[in-house]
């Protein structure tokens, strides 16, 4: 097996257990809801939440799938460049399966609200662009919502490998300063507002290639990294 197919292999084998391991954990949920649609006289519509085990689960794998398995593809002959290129394609897959499962749960979810079995109406982003369920808009801004999160959680994770946990935290606070004063400010409502009134969909979309951008910038800073954490000397 060359080390470009090894190292394909390997990360697919992280993605497959993660992905099996939480859309579990979302289906698991899915019946808990039906079950107590059957067993309790609950009002119809009540609110619900479903993409909690998803998003975490991309969440986990960003940060796993990049840290974890990197040291024993190197000691396999791979090279950084090829693990970070295995590891966007797989990354890319492991958001793509995720949330088509969890739509097509949605899907499932509300035919079966409709006919009266389910008895939970489950929140979604897509609400801020209707209130009428529409699958391939939603998929849409749930596909964006997940880039991102693949974004940020990447990017967070070589933050810390690359400065240490006690740099990141100060920048962490820093950053958390500038948000926090931008929101007394009044900037944060406004912007907040904007998104509401505006083309939500665009919206999501350009939060999406803020993510795929936030994810490429691991490359660069991935590929001369140490293999291990930076101290916090």
């Amino acid at each position: 097996m060359s080390s470009i197919k090894g190292t394909y292999q390997l990360i697919f084998d992280d993605l497959r257990w993660y992905f099996m391991l939480f859309s579990t954990i979302t289906l698991g949920l899915s019946v808990i809801y039906l079950l107590i649609s059957f067993m309790f006289n609950i009002p119809s519509g009540t609110e619900a939440a479903l993409f909690g085990p998803t998003f975490g689960g991309i969440c986990t794998f960003a940060v796993a799938g990049l840290v974890i398995p990197i040291q024993v593809a190197i000691g396999l002959g791979s090279t950084r460049v090829q693990f970070l290129k295995s590891y966007n394609v797989m990354a890319s897959l492991m958001v793509v399966a995720s949330i088509t499962f969890l739509n097509l749960l949605y899907l499932i979810m509300n035919f079966l609200f409709d006919k009266g079995i389910n008895k939970f109406h489950f929140f979604h982003a897509g609400e801020w662009y209707s209130t009428n369920y529409h699958f391939f808009s939603y998929y849409w801004i749930d596909l964006m919502i997940g880039f991102f999160i693949l974004g940020i959680s990447s990017l967070i994770a070589v933050l810390i490998r690359r400065l240490g946990v006690l740099n990141f935290l100060i920048l962490l606070v820093g950053i958390s300063i500038i948000i926090t004063l931008s929101s007394i400010t009044g900037y944060i409502p406004t912007i907040f507002g904007w998104i509401l009134e505006n083309n939500v969909l665009m919206i999501f979309t350009i939060l999406g290639i803020v993510g795929m951008i936030l994810q490429s910038l691991t490359f660069p800073m991935m590929k001369n990294a140490p293999l291990k954490m930076k101290s916090r000397e």
